[in-house]
């Protein structure tokens, strides 16, 4: 798995967002619903998580499902070796088996999986349609690939769309209204949601900074600064950034008989 964002120098930038926003709890909890009936059922469940970083959002999600450990086989991928080496050490009382864990999913021996997260990568992918025709082939028959992503109704893309034409680029990621054409195109049986979250904050311009970091990474110091900070004047409410989004959640299903 590769990725066109590096997020080593933006850590902090991205530990402000997660503590700040109320995105990670409402993904989670919105997955959790779609993957309690694979919970209900009995028997194992095979689980992959697609860009799993260091496996904070995987611990919070399967805390939320409380899978016997006997029941769950978990493999991760994640471009960081280290990352991924310690999403591992983080997961493993979530299962008695191993948990395997590669940078790419290539690497990853296992076949098919009931269950593969991916929440809040693909925005980073180089090849989307590859990614995802790669993934709903790794599903097991009745199968669910499960998709957070942001779109173009989100201020935090519209912040990309702004900053990226005051340099006269395209925006160098994909956003929702990518992944729901990419599904179409390939046939893969899909329904999308709408996953309300907010981000808050004291306004300050250290907080804009961040927040503009974390959005922009390596890209932000070609950007006009006053310019980029004036993004958030219609966002400020009583001395605070308010930020009142959603996330689009995309449910692939796997439907092939098991013998094709």
């Amino acid at each position: 798995m590769t990725t066109t964002k590096d997020f080593a120098p933006i850590l902090s930038d991205y530990a402000f967002f997660e503590t700040h926003a109320t995105e990670a709890a409402h993904d989670a909890a919105a997955y959790a619903e779609q993957i309690a009936p694979f919970v209900a059922a009995g028997g194992p469940i095979r689980m992959l998580d697609f860009g799993c970083g260091t496996g904070s959002f995987t611990e919070r999600l399967l805390r939320l499902l409380q899978i016997p450990p006997q029941r769950l086989e978990l493999a991760l991928v994640e471009p960081v070796s280290a990352s991924h080496q310690q999403a591992a050490e983080r997961l493993a009382s979530f299962s008695r088996s191993t948990i395997k864990h590669a940078s790419a999913l290539e690497a990853i021996a296992k076949r098919e999986f009931d269950l593969i997260v991916s929440n809040h990568v693909l925005y980073y992918v180089p090849d989307l349609a590859g990614t995802l025709a790669a993934l709903h082939e790794r599903l097991a028959p009745e199968g669910r690939l499960l998709l957070a992503i942001a779109g173009n109704e989100n201020p935090l893309i519209q912040f990309w769309r702004a900053g990226f034409a005051m340099l006269g680029e395209p925006v160098p990621y994909f956003v929702a209204e990518d992944v729901a054409a990419t599904l179409a195109k390939l046939g893969i049986d899909h329904s999308q949601t709408a996953v309300p979250y907010e981000l808050t904050c004291d306004d300050s311009e250290a907080n804009r900074l961040t927040i503009l970091r974390f959005l922009f990474a390596e890209h932000l110091v070609r950007m006009p600064r006053a310019a980029m900070l004036a993004l958030f004047d219609p966002l400020v409410r009583g001395g605070r950034i308010e930020i009142r989004t959603a996330s689009q959640h995309f449910v692939c299903r796997q439907v092939r008989g098991s013998g094709s």
